[in-house]
């Protein structure tokens, strides 16, 4: 969503005043932002702990769209069409993403557990990066830990935790690091671009719900070099930054443009 401050105008302004309707706040029914809209903005802003400067940037769209307490753990079509929204893309591209990464709109495989997939290659990462040497543990490890990347060691479903928890013994946070989390499949080293202090920070609000899960891909959408291949759909492009260089071995653009068309019909 565009940015909107005091004296702008347009489709915007009528979007925003529906949300603050939504949200408990009467408004008029005016597509200027007036100063009395500023003053409802600020209201808004300071109710939900955001720097109450009146101006409608990313944190305020997104605490309007997507905020609101939720225990729900799927989305419904207007999660993704707000989503698709604060992003400024096609509803559809990211109904795509979500198919292509999870499969479906699960993104729990029992309550509290969040879908994942561990990555005993980027665990062999992290774990250096924290000046553990991982050759010291492959040995009765190896499937939770080598090298490079290996999709034969994947099990599906709620046994990744088996392998989750075999590497958090050996580093807590370079395993939860390691693994892709929820509905959109975020890598947990990712957790700064989604707006997170921590790892740790960054599995608790996986495991909220489906819209904290939501949340946290739209930020890392936003924050990242991925939102103008998203907006274009250059899903060769998305799927490189998103999947890494290898993404062709598993067709990842392929999946993607044909996941897309079939949401744009």
């Amino acid at each position: 969503m565009k940015t909107v401050k005091q004296g702008d105008s347009g489709e915007e302004i009528a979007i925003l005043n529906n949300a603050l309707t939504q949200a408990g706040y009467t408004v008029k029914d005016d597509l200027t932002f007036t100063p009395e809209l500023r003053e409802t903005v600020i209201s808004f802003q300071q109710q939900q702990g955001l720097e109450p400067d009146g101006i409608v940037g990313y944190d305020t769209w997104e605490a309007l769209l997507l905020g609101g307490e939720s225990e729900a753990t799927e989305l419904v079509d207007e999660d993704f069409r707000r989503g698709a929204m604060l992003l400024d893309c096609e509803t559809a591209a990211l109904r795509a993403v979500q198919e292509v990464e999870s499969g479906s709109c699960q993104g729990f495989v029992a309550p509290g557990k969040p879908t994942i997939l561990f990555e005993g290659h980027i665990f062999w990462a992290q774990l250096k990066k924290r000046g553990i040497d991982p050759a010291e543990h492959a040995a009765q490890n190896s499937d939770i830990l080598y090298p490079t990347w290996n999709k034969g060691h994947y099990r599906g479903g709620i046994k990744e935790y088996d392998r989750l928890e075999r590497a958090r013994a050996i580093d807590r946070e370079a395993a939860d690091a390691s693994a892709s989390w929820g509905m959109f499949q975020v890598m947990g080293f990712n957790f700064a671009a989604c707006g997170e202090k921590s790892v740790e920070s960054f599995v608790a609000a996986m495991q909220q719900s489906a819209r904290s899960q939501l949340k946290l891909f739209v930020r890392f959408i936003y924050r990242g070099k991925l939102l103008p291949a998203l907006q274009r759909k250059e899903w060769a492009t998305f799927a490189r930054y998103y999947n890494g260089p290898q993404y062709a071995q598993n067709h990842y653009d392929v999946k993607l443009a044909k996941a897309y068309s079939k949401y744009a019909r």
